[in-house]
Protein backbone atom coordinates (compact mmCIF):
# COMPACT_ATOMS: atom_id res chain seq x y z
CA UNK A 1 0.00 0.00 0.00
CA UNK A 2 2.94 2.32 0.64
CA UNK A 3 4.10 2.37 -3.10
CA UNK A 4 0.93 3.77 -4.21
CA UNK A 5 0.88 6.60 -1.84
CA UNK A 6 4.81 7.67 -1.82
CA UNK A 7 5.40 10.70 -2.98
CA UNK A 8 1.87 11.28 -4.03
CA UNK A 9 0.06 14.33 -2.44
CA UNK A 10 -2.98 13.67 -0.39
CA UNK A 11 -6.06 16.37 0.26
CA UNK A 12 -7.62 15.82 3.55
CA UNK A 13 -10.52 17.98 4.53
CA UNK A 14 -11.54 18.40 8.13
CA UNK A 15 -8.06 16.84 8.95
CA UNK A 16 -7.96 18.56 12.17
CA UNK A 17 -9.79 16.24 14.80
CA UNK A 18 -11.01 12.28 14.96
CA UNK A 19 -10.92 10.43 11.03
CA UNK A 20 -9.39 13.58 9.27
CA UNK A 21 -6.37 13.43 11.70
CA UNK A 22 -5.38 9.87 12.03
CA UNK A 23 -5.48 10.09 8.12
CA UNK A 24 -2.88 12.19 8.03
CA UNK A 25 -1.28 10.03 10.19
CA UNK A 26 -1.11 7.10 8.02
CA UNK A 27 -1.30 8.60 4.86
CA UNK A 28 2.46 10.34 5.93
CA UNK A 29 3.70 6.96 7.47
CA UNK A 30 3.18 5.98 3.80
CA UNK A 31 5.38 8.09 2.36
CA UNK A 32 2.34 10.69 1.36
CA UNK A 33 2.64 14.28 0.75
CA UNK A 34 -0.11 15.70 2.58
CA UNK A 35 -2.34 18.58 2.69
CA UNK A 36 -3.89 19.38 6.00
CA UNK A 37 -7.37 21.40 4.93
CA UNK A 38 -9.88 22.58 7.47
CA UNK A 39 -11.16 26.13 9.25
CA UNK A 40 -8.95 25.87 11.93
CA UNK A 41 -5.48 26.66 10.43
CA UNK A 42 -3.86 27.49 13.96
CA UNK A 43 -5.07 23.69 15.02
CA UNK A 44 -3.65 22.29 11.67
CA UNK A 45 -0.10 23.80 12.13
CA UNK A 46 0.10 22.27 16.04
CA UNK A 47 -0.76 18.93 14.45
CA UNK A 48 1.58 19.25 11.98
CA UNK A 49 4.08 19.66 14.68
CA UNK A 50 2.82 16.62 17.08
CA UNK A 51 2.99 14.28 14.09
CA UNK A 52 6.76 15.83 13.11
CA UNK A 53 5.60 16.22 9.70
CA UNK A 54 8.82 17.36 7.61
CA UNK A 55 8.89 20.62 5.36
CA UNK A 56 7.98 19.84 1.82
CA UNK A 57 6.01 16.67 3.12
CA UNK A 58 3.31 18.66 3.77
CA UNK A 59 0.32 21.65 3.76
CA UNK A 60 -1.62 23.48 5.69
CA UNK A 61 -4.44 25.38 3.84
CA UNK A 62 -7.81 27.13 5.05
CA UNK A 63 -10.85 25.38 4.02
CA UNK A 64 -14.72 26.38 5.20
CA UNK A 65 -16.66 24.04 3.52
CA UNK A 66 -20.18 25.98 5.05
CA UNK A 67 -19.04 28.34 2.74
CA UNK A 68 -19.28 25.80 0.32
CA UNK A 69 -18.61 28.95 -2.72
CA UNK A 70 -15.33 29.32 -1.55
CA UNK A 71 -14.33 26.01 -2.80
CA UNK A 72 -13.86 26.59 -5.89
CA UNK A 73 -11.53 29.48 -5.19
CA UNK A 74 -9.61 26.99 -2.99
CA UNK A 75 -9.83 23.96 -5.35
CA UNK A 76 -8.09 26.04 -8.12
CA UNK A 77 -5.66 27.78 -5.55
CA UNK A 78 -4.37 24.17 -4.85
CA UNK A 79 -4.28 22.61 -7.47
CA UNK A 80 -1.85 25.56 -9.28
CA UNK A 81 0.36 25.41 -5.47
CA UNK A 82 0.72 21.71 -5.46
CA UNK A 83 -0.73 19.99 -8.79
CA UNK A 84 -2.60 17.09 -9.02
CA UNK A 85 -3.05 15.14 -6.07
CA UNK A 86 -3.17 11.69 -6.51
CA UNK A 87 -6.27 11.34 -3.75
CA UNK A 88 -8.78 13.44 -2.46
CA UNK A 89 -10.27 12.69 0.52
CA UNK A 90 -13.94 14.27 1.49
CA UNK A 91 -13.71 13.75 5.17
CA UNK A 92 -15.35 17.32 6.63
CA UNK A 93 -18.40 17.28 8.07
CA UNK A 94 -20.46 17.87 10.90
CA UNK A 95 -23.30 15.61 12.74
CA UNK A 96 -26.56 16.19 14.36
CA UNK A 97 -28.59 15.13 17.29
CA UNK A 98 -32.38 16.21 16.66
CA UNK A 99 -35.58 15.52 15.83
CA UNK A 100 -36.94 16.72 12.93
CA UNK A 101 -39.70 18.81 14.15
CA UNK A 102 -37.22 20.46 16.76
CA UNK A 103 -34.28 21.43 13.51
CA UNK A 104 -34.55 24.72 12.60
CA UNK A 105 -33.62 25.75 8.89
CA UNK A 106 -30.33 27.22 9.69
CA UNK A 107 -29.58 23.92 11.64
CA UNK A 108 -30.37 22.22 8.16
CA UNK A 109 -28.87 24.73 5.83
CA UNK A 110 -25.34 24.68 7.72
CA UNK A 111 -25.08 20.70 7.71
CA UNK A 112 -26.31 20.66 4.22
CA UNK A 113 -23.52 23.35 3.06
CA UNK A 114 -20.62 21.54 5.03
CA UNK A 115 -20.90 18.11 4.03
CA UNK A 116 -22.82 17.89 1.16
CA UNK A 117 -22.52 20.96 -0.93
CA UNK A 118 -18.51 22.02 0.10
CA UNK A 119 -17.43 17.84 -1.41
CA UNK A 120 -19.65 18.85 -4.25
CA UNK A 121 -18.46 22.14 -5.32
CA UNK A 122 -15.07 21.62 -4.84
CA UNK A 123 -14.88 18.09 -6.86
CA UNK A 124 -16.61 20.01 -9.66
CA UNK A 125 -14.31 22.66 -9.45
CA UNK A 126 -11.58 20.59 -9.95
CA UNK A 127 -12.52 18.44 -12.65
CA UNK A 128 -12.00 20.83 -15.67
CA UNK A 129 -8.07 20.77 -14.46
CA UNK A 130 -7.67 17.21 -14.16
CA UNK A 131 -9.85 15.12 -16.32
CA UNK A 132 -7.65 13.42 -18.88
CA UNK A 133 -4.34 14.48 -16.76
CA UNK A 134 -4.23 11.89 -14.23
CA UNK A 135 -5.69 9.58 -12.48
CA UNK A 136 -6.95 10.77 -9.29
CA UNK A 137 -9.05 9.06 -6.47
CA UNK A 138 -11.75 10.52 -4.47
CA UNK A 139 -12.62 9.14 -1.26
CA UNK A 140 -15.41 10.51 0.19
CA UNK A 141 -16.82 9.88 3.73
CA UNK A 142 -20.23 9.07 3.95
CA UNK A 143 -22.04 6.70 6.87
CA UNK A 144 -23.97 4.11 7.66
CA UNK A 145 -26.33 7.16 7.96
CA UNK A 146 -26.34 7.45 3.96
CA UNK A 147 -27.72 4.08 3.45
CA UNK A 148 -30.67 3.91 6.17
CA UNK A 149 -32.60 6.74 8.38
CA UNK A 150 -32.93 6.67 11.69
CA UNK A 151 -34.10 8.89 14.59
CA UNK A 152 -32.31 12.36 15.40
CA UNK A 153 -30.19 12.18 12.01
CA UNK A 154 -32.71 13.84 9.33
CA UNK A 155 -30.20 16.86 8.26
CA UNK A 156 -27.43 14.81 8.81
CA UNK A 157 -28.64 11.51 6.83
CA UNK A 158 -30.02 13.65 3.76
CA UNK A 159 -26.62 14.67 3.49
CA UNK A 160 -24.87 11.65 3.67
CA UNK A 161 -27.59 10.46 1.40
CA UNK A 162 -26.78 13.14 -1.38
CA UNK A 163 -23.07 12.52 -0.74
CA UNK A 164 -23.49 8.96 -2.59
CA UNK A 165 -25.96 9.98 -5.45
CA UNK A 166 -23.52 12.76 -6.58
CA UNK A 167 -20.60 11.03 -6.35
CA UNK A 168 -22.00 7.71 -7.95
CA UNK A 169 -23.42 9.80 -10.74
CA UNK A 170 -19.09 10.97 -10.63
CA UNK A 171 -17.98 7.40 -11.17
CA UNK A 172 -20.53 6.37 -14.00
CA UNK A 173 -19.51 9.50 -15.74
CA UNK A 174 -15.63 9.52 -15.59
CA UNK A 175 -13.97 6.28 -14.41
CA UNK A 176 -13.03 5.32 -17.88
CA UNK A 177 -11.24 8.51 -17.39
CA UNK A 178 -9.37 8.19 -14.25
CA UNK A 179 -11.70 9.56 -12.02
CA UNK A 180 -11.88 6.95 -9.43
CA UNK A 181 -14.64 6.89 -6.48
CA UNK A 182 -14.33 5.09 -3.09
CA UNK A 183 -17.44 5.76 -0.96
CA UNK A 184 -16.65 5.08 2.69
CA UNK A 185 -19.49 4.18 4.94
CA UNK A 186 -18.43 4.07 8.85
CA UNK A 187 -20.45 3.47 11.37
CA UNK A 188 -19.65 3.99 15.44
CA UNK A 189 -16.15 5.67 15.33
CA UNK A 190 -14.28 6.48 18.40
CA UNK A 191 -14.22 10.57 17.89
CA UNK A 192 -15.71 13.72 18.80
CA UNK A 193 -17.95 13.62 16.48
CA UNK A 194 -21.16 13.20 19.13
CA UNK A 195 -19.86 16.60 20.62
CA UNK A 196 -19.40 18.64 18.29
CA UNK A 197 -22.50 17.62 16.79
CA UNK A 198 -25.69 19.82 16.14
CA UNK A 199 -28.95 20.09 17.86
CA UNK A 200 -31.80 21.50 16.48
CA UNK A 201 -31.18 24.94 17.38
CA UNK A 202 -27.67 24.97 15.97
CA UNK A 203 -25.72 24.73 19.04
CA UNK A 204 -23.12 21.80 19.60
CA UNK A 205 -24.30 18.82 22.25
CA UNK A 206 -20.89 18.98 24.03
CA UNK A 207 -21.47 15.16 25.39
CA UNK A 208 -20.30 12.09 24.13
CA UNK A 209 -22.87 9.14 22.83
CA UNK A 210 -22.15 6.10 24.27
CA UNK A 211 -22.36 4.14 21.18
CA UNK A 212 -19.17 6.35 19.87
CA UNK A 213 -17.42 6.12 23.24
CA UNK A 214 -17.61 1.98 22.38
CA UNK A 215 -17.36 2.02 18.93
CA UNK A 216 -14.29 1.17 16.74
CA UNK A 217 -10.91 3.07 16.65
CA UNK A 218 -10.14 5.32 14.44
CA UNK A 219 -6.84 3.88 13.61
CA UNK A 220 -8.62 1.00 12.19
CA UNK A 221 -11.34 2.82 10.58
CA UNK A 222 -8.29 4.97 8.88
CA UNK A 223 -6.45 2.09 7.47
CA UNK A 224 -9.43 0.62 6.24
CA UNK A 225 -9.62 3.95 4.29
CA UNK A 226 -6.55 3.81 2.70
CA UNK A 227 -6.49 0.46 2.27
CA UNK A 228 -9.76 0.61 0.08
CA UNK A 229 -8.41 3.44 -2.04
CA UNK A 230 -5.27 2.09 -2.56
CA UNK A 231 -7.27 -1.34 -4.14
CA UNK A 232 -10.22 1.26 -5.85
CA UNK A 233 -12.73 -0.52 -3.99
CA UNK A 234 -15.92 1.29 -4.71
CA UNK A 235 -17.43 0.80 -1.63
CA UNK A 236 -16.02 0.36 2.18
CA UNK A 237 -18.18 0.02 5.08
CA UNK A 238 -16.56 0.17 8.11
CA UNK A 239 -18.37 -0.27 11.04
CA UNK A 240 -19.52 -3.33 13.92
CA UNK A 241 -21.86 -5.90 14.25
CA UNK A 242 -25.28 -3.66 14.94
CA UNK A 243 -24.62 -1.42 12.40
CA UNK A 244 -23.76 -4.00 9.44
CA UNK A 245 -27.11 -6.08 11.06
CA UNK A 246 -29.15 -3.11 10.76
CA UNK A 247 -28.01 -2.82 6.66
CA UNK A 248 -28.45 -6.40 6.27
CA UNK A 249 -31.60 -6.03 7.86
CA UNK A 250 -33.01 -3.15 5.92
CA UNK A 251 -31.82 -4.96 2.35
CA UNK A 252 -33.47 -8.25 3.46
CA UNK A 253 -36.57 -7.56 5.86
CA UNK A 254 -37.19 -3.67 5.28
CA UNK A 255 -40.96 -4.01 7.36
CA UNK A 256 -39.11 -5.44 9.95
CA UNK A 257 -35.92 -3.34 9.61
CA UNK A 258 -38.50 0.27 9.72
CA UNK A 259 -40.22 -1.29 13.16
CA UNK A 260 -36.53 -1.81 15.07
CA UNK A 261 -35.03 1.50 14.13
CA UNK A 262 -37.72 3.44 15.83
CA UNK A 263 -36.40 1.77 19.02
CA UNK A 264 -32.79 1.23 18.47
CA UNK A 265 -30.40 2.85 20.47
CA UNK A 266 -28.29 6.20 18.32
CA UNK A 267 -27.11 8.01 21.23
Amino acid sequence: MSEFYQDEWVWITGASSGIGKELVNQAYKRKAKVLLASRKTKVLEALAKELKLEKGRFAVEKLDLEDYKSTTTFAKRCLQKYGIPKVVIHNGGISQRSLTKETNLATLEKIMNTNFYGAAEMTRAMLPQILGKKEVHFAVISSVAGKLGSPLRSAYSASKFALVGFFHCLRAEEESKGIYVTMVYPGFIQTNISKNALTGDGKTTGTMDSVISAGLPVQLCAHRILHAVANKQREVVIAGIKEKFGLFLQAVYPSLFFKMIQKAKVR
